[in-house]
């Protein structure tokens, strides 16, 4: 990043050289490998003075070592994989893809990543940011019992060895989410989802020594797409976020949204927009929602505090094989003066983007 003097000084401050291997065995429904890396840094890294902090990373050298395999037995598909970071910990996790039948599907997955595993770039399953300090058993169910109905269901149940980053004790939690989608017609579709979340955090109270109070997040979601004609499609989305700390009030928020869609076959000229009010009590009770954006990139909106969200896209063929993409997007919050804080901070009740992105294909 450029954009203030201090990330202008740490420019080429750090390099990394980073260097492997793979190798794979495959026989018909087996598959088997190894894979080994080293990362290398231009300085060393210390741990911080946090206790949670101990087992981090520290030194300039890191090597990783790992196994991996599927394999398919009849309608099961087994996988897994285990890692171990030179002279620190062991990682892995295994799993299944059962078939049970041409209607019902389901998936089991354990893993247990050790709190001085170190890897990074892991993007194994877990609950945390990064694979590590975490056990966790997930499993999982679809059932499709015709065109029009689909049915699907999952709990996590995790565990933190360790302590983490306002976690000063072990911790554990759990998170189910069920979800609907009725499509009685290829032009209509509704998606109904329910999702609740309970994790542990140190309490918010003046207290001599911290505990751990439950943190329980609530989801409710429903949604309507469908199509006027093969220009013209719509979604509309209603969704309640609630959150609750320990015995703290709760909070309740929520998001509405339009979306709308112009995209005939053969035309030059294709776009959405979409048009949201949002009310949140805070960030606590923020909600995320998927939102369009031009060629090769796309965002999480996080919707949080009190206002309204718009964005426009818009693609332009300018030749045969000459593109143009352009995106305006605007936050316009009420009863604020500033947007942000320190470098991030805005004059006002608007936060806006613009993007500009141009292709030439040969």
């Amino acid at each position: 990043m450029h954009r203030t003097p201090s990330e202008i000084e740490n420019k080429s401050s750090l390099s990394q050289r980073v260097f492997g291997a793979v190798v794979q065995y495959n026989k018909n429904e087996l598959s088997i490998g190894g894979i080994a890396y080293q990362s290398k840094y231009g300085n060393s890294f210390i741990t911080q003075s946090a206790i949670y902090d101990r087992f981090s990373f520290t030194g300039n050298s890191l090597t990783n070592v790992g196994l991996y395999y599927n394999y398919t037995y009849k309608n099961i598909y087994f996988f897994g994989e285990g890692g171990k970071s030179l002279n620190s910990g062991l990682a892995y996790v295994n799993g299944a893809l059962i078939s049970l039948s041409s209607t019902v599907s389901a998936a089991i997955t354990y893993r247990d990543y050790d709190k001085n595993y170190h890897n990074f770039f892991n993007q194994a399953l877990a609950e945390a940011s990064e694979a590590v300090n975490e056990k966790g058993l997930y499993a999982g169910l679809n059932i499709i019992p015709n065109k029009r109905w689909s049915f699907s269901i999952y709990g996590d149940y995790f565990q933190f060895p360790w302590l983490k980053y306002r976690v000063d004790a072990p911790s554990k939690g759990y998170e189910i989410l069920s979800q609907a989608i009725y499509t009685p017609s290829k032009t209509f579709k509704i998606v109904a989802r329910f999702k609740t979340e309970n994790k542990q955090q140190n309490t918010d109270l003046e207290v001599p020594i911290n505990y751990l109070d439950d943190v329980k997040k609530e989801g409710y979601r429903v949604e309507v797409s469908w199509q006027l004609n093969k220009k013209w499609s719509f979604q509309n989305r209603a969704e309640v976020s609630q959150y609750r700390k320990g015995e703290a009030n709760r909070e309740f928020g929520y998001l509405v949204y339009q979306d709308v869609d112009y995209s005939p076959m053969f035309s030059k000229i294709t776009g959405n927009l979409r048009i949201a009010y949002f009310n949140t009590p805070s960030y606590n009770s923020r909600i995320y929602a998927y939102e369009d954006d031009v060629l090769y990139s796309f965002a999480f909106g996080m919707y949080s505090g009190k206002g309204f969200r718009t964005y426009l896209n818009l693609k332009y063929n300018l030749a045969k094989k000459l593109n143009i993409w352009a995106r305006y997007a605007m936050f316009i919050y009420k009863d604020v003066e500033t947007v942000g804080s320190y470098l991030d901070e805005i004059q006002g009740n608007k936060k806006s983007e613009i993007k500009i992105q141009l292709r030439y294909q040969f």
